[in-house]
């Protein structure tokens, strides 16, 4: 389990992920410490006092609250506290604290605005700070506004400078912050491209394979029953419906090879037959009788069965099939089998028993690898296995699938 992350480094995290509220929350902050005091004014003063205490409030508020959008709308947002700047420059009103607000726009035009308002947020900065020195240094005292103007110039134009200088340097560290999240997002694409060219080249190699054993092999097969089946005699009883039979397995098999193979060699949409489902089980259990075993088929319920998956009906079909399959390898030549499947109200339950050796003779037992197989697709929609073997022989093969996982659209 990884260490929780240091205090300093979610809250880092949860600023980031909150810009909108840090927004508002450095402007209700700003504006409590210079609005504050002119309202409080506003409050207790009395007579001529009071309108232009309120004018002081009224323009510190003008200032600030546009800073709730300063990384959002910074060329509205530093528009907006324009004005109230042009208003206190024509008609001569005092400096406020609320000033502040002109310097934190300006670096948010820097590091947040497009470049032309990063330019001209500067521009107006540095023409501002020259409109201010002459209109309350030099316009009060023309004889000894010289210094007063030039420490207005000089420390207004730092002050503006250092703000625009900060704001540049968060716009730059963005821009590195955004070219290493792209550069990672393609390095995460070209090795994802990497896995894929090289899953395809194994599903190549995989099917060059299967081609030259598995389906070599199952061709040899059918031309070899077929060969048996037209040489044997027309007296030879039970012989040549195996030899069919053998001959039919081998061709399914060998078509279902083909078109794996299809699929295995290409990335290319390769056509399929449909999934086999319930209705395909009768077929299932017909060419398993044409193997010569016994099967008893009953399935309770069909009538009133809910519509299920697909996929669920393949697992049914699978489990069927491979169940069938274990009888016909290793319960012996005088077993027979039952398959049962009961759509209950709220799971469909299959049971396959046979009469053979039971799994002391040779069959799978719980951790072999056709039963491991079944347990994974019943697992795919919560379903569940159980395997019986009596000492007295036989096997029992129980499923239980919900219909809560697997009904079409659950």
């Amino acid at each position: 389990m990884s260490a929780p992350l240091p205090i300093s480094q979610r809250l880092y995290f949860w600023l980031n992920a909150h810009p909108r509220g840090v927004d508002i929350a450095i402007m209700l902050a700003v504006l409590l410490v210079t609005v504050t005091p002119y309202a409080l004014h506003a409050a207790f003063s009395a007579g001529s006092d009071t309108p232009q205490a309120a004018l002081l409030v009224a323009l510190c508020l003008a200032l600030v609250v546009p800073l709730a959008w300063r990384r959002s709308h910074p060329v509205g947002a530093a528009a907006a506290i324009l004005l109230p700047c042009l208003v206190q420059v024509t008609f001569g009103i005092e400096l406020l604290a609320g000033q502040f607000a002109v310097l934190v726009i300006i670096s948010a035009l820097a590091a947040y605005g497009p470049v032309w308002a990063s330019r001209a947020g500067l521009a107006l900065g540095v023409v501002g700070i020259a409109l201010v020195a002459f209109r309350y240094t030099v316009v009060p005292d023309v004889a000894t506004s010289f210094a007063p103007a030039v420490i207005t110039l000089i420390g207004g134009w730092a002050v503006v400078g250092v703000a625009w200088l900060l704001g540049d340097v968060t716009r730059s560290r963005r821009s590195e912050r955004d070219a290493l999240a792209d550069r990672a997002e393609r390095l995460i694409r070209e090795r994802q491209r990497d896995r894929e060219l090289a899953a395809a080249d194994e599903r190549a190699h995989i099917a060059r394979e299967m081609h030259d054993i598995v389906a070599h092999s199952l061709s040899i097969i059918v031309t070899q029953a077929d060969g048996a089946r037209y040489a044997a005699p027309p007296n030879a009883g039970p012989v040549i419906p195996a030899l069919e039979a053998i001959a039919e397995t081998a061709r399914t098999s060998l078509s279902d090879m083909r078109r794996l193979l299809g699929v295995l060699h290409s990335d290319e949409p390769t056509p399929t037959a449909p999934s086999p489902g319930i209705a395909d089980i009768e077929q299932l259990i017909a060419s398993v009788r044409a193997s010569g075993l016994p099967v008893r088929y009953r399935s309770d319920g069909d009538d009133s069965r809910p519509a299920i998956a697909q996929g669920a009906e393949l697992v049914v079909f699978r489990m069927v099939q491979e169940s069938l399959t274990n009888v016909l390898k290793h319960a012996g030549s005088d077993a027979h089998a039952e398959v049962d499947i009961d759509w209950g109200d709220d799971a469909v339950e299959i049971t396959v028993r046979d009469t053979g050796r039971g799994l002391a003779g040779g069959q799978e037992n719980g951790s072999g690898n056709g039963l491991h197989g079944m347990r994974e697709r019943l697992a795919l929609y919560d379903g569940a296995l159980t395997v019986d073997s009596p000492q007295d022989g036989g096997v029992t093969l129980h499923a239980r699938l919900p219909y809560a996982s697997a009904v079409t659209g659950a």
